[in-house]
């Protein structure tokens, strides 16, 4: 007789394996997604931060331009003052005529107040410090917990946001001034020149007729020789998603498995992404000119006459706009951002492959 044994249920065994497997690859193809997508965030981030930093950034310089200009405006209103007449002072024998001097003093005073206040809004404080807290807070609202691993590398001495990259020094018509951080490396005109014509007719004087008086010199307006290189910002966000998948287990104060068993203070899975932005370029100040036009100066026995030869103040550019650095820029400043991700890496623990890096 023939004894048949039951088979029933094996095929639900076999199913139900096959289901655990697929469930397996299902999860770690979410997991896997997820952590792809939070890497995808993490570098919109780093964007975002970086273009905060550059927005800010070239907000300042246009305030920074007007500035400067302000004081060119002050240069220009003195000489028209001075050159619009010939000055005639009774009995006058002397070198100069008092008047004119007088109101060269005035002027002095102008010009002064205009460089006090460009001092005030190209200072680090105005400019760079306000960009980085800008560039924080957008890291923190796009990728939540990533406010402490956020940077700009201004503790980096080679980094355009670090305070001690550029000091600009000035100085005041009485030879007074002083230095402070700034965003870019000004230079200041020493030389520009003022000069009057005044009249000589008393009768004891020994030379009758108009006279050209140069009066004198003064430290005026500022200038930027260079465009690129000198004003950009680098930025690293860095961080564990603030969620629970799988082996992601967020706990705040780093006290947790991050991803696949790290933590995100630090451990191997911290996701870091790098961004460089920069203000659009261009110059504070007069810089594609002849050495006597970009200072103001006169040429030995001229006249300054009214608007005439007055090309300073038009080279001065007031139209920053903010944008992405792509691969085509010139950003050698004091340290290239390879360089500053290099050393960045070190800090962390890393050895990042720069070479792969492209702004």
């Amino acid at each position: 007789m023939l004894i048949r044994h039951p088979r029933r249920g094996q095929a639900a065994v076999f199913v139900a394996l096959c289901l655990m497997a697929l469930l397996l690859v299902i999860a770690f193809a979410t997991n896997t997604g997820i952590v792809t997508n939070d890497r995808i965030r993490m570098q919109e981030a780093a964007d975002l931060s970086t273009y905060a930093v550059a927005y800010s950034e070239a907000a300042s310089l246009n305030d920074i331009t007007e500035a400067n200009q302000d004081i060119a405006e002050a240069v220009r209103e003195c000489r028209d003052d001075l050159t619009g007449h010939i000055w005639d002072t009774p009995c006058n024998c002397g070198p100069t005529d008092p008047w004119a001097e007088w109101q060269i003093e005035l002027c002095k005073m102008e010009i002064d107040a205009a460089i006090y206040r460009f001092t005030s809004v190209a200072s680090y404080s105005r400019t760079v410090k306000r960009a980085l807290g800008a560039g924080r807070a957008t890291a923190g609202a796009n990728f939540t917990g990533t406010e402490a691993h956020t940077s700009f590398f201004e503790k980096f001495p080679g980094s355009p946001t670090s305070a001690s990259a550029h000091w600009v020094s000035y100085a005041l018509s009485d030879g007074w001034g002083g230095t402070f951080n700034s965003i870019a490396p000004f230079e200041q005109v020493q030389d520009t020149a003022f000069n009057y014509q005044f009249v000589e007719h008393c009768d004891e004087c020994e030379v009758t007729g108009i006279a050209v008086r140069s009066t004198v010199h003064l430290p005026t307006w500022f200038y930027k020789d260079s465009q690129d290189p000198d004003v950009w910002v680098a930025g690293r966000v860095a961080g564990t998603p603030e969620k629970r998948f799988l082996d992601t287990d967020f706990r705040a104060g780093g006290a947790d498995k991050g991803y696949f068993g790290a933590s995100s203070m630090g451990g191997d899975d911290l996701l870091v992404s790098y961004a460089v932005a920069k203000p659009y370029d261009g110059s504070v100040g007069p810089t594609a000119l002849p050495d006597y036009l970009r200072s103001g100066n006169i040429p030995a026995g001229w006249l300054y006459i009214g608007d005439s030869g007055w090309l300073a103040e038009e080279t001065m550019v007031d139209e920053y706009r903010a944008r992405m650095a792509g691969i085509q820029d010139d950003l050698a400043g004091p340290a290239a951002p390879t360089t500053l991700i290099a050393l960045d890496g070190a800090v962390l623990g890393k050895s990042w492959d720069t070479s792969k890096f492209e702004h």
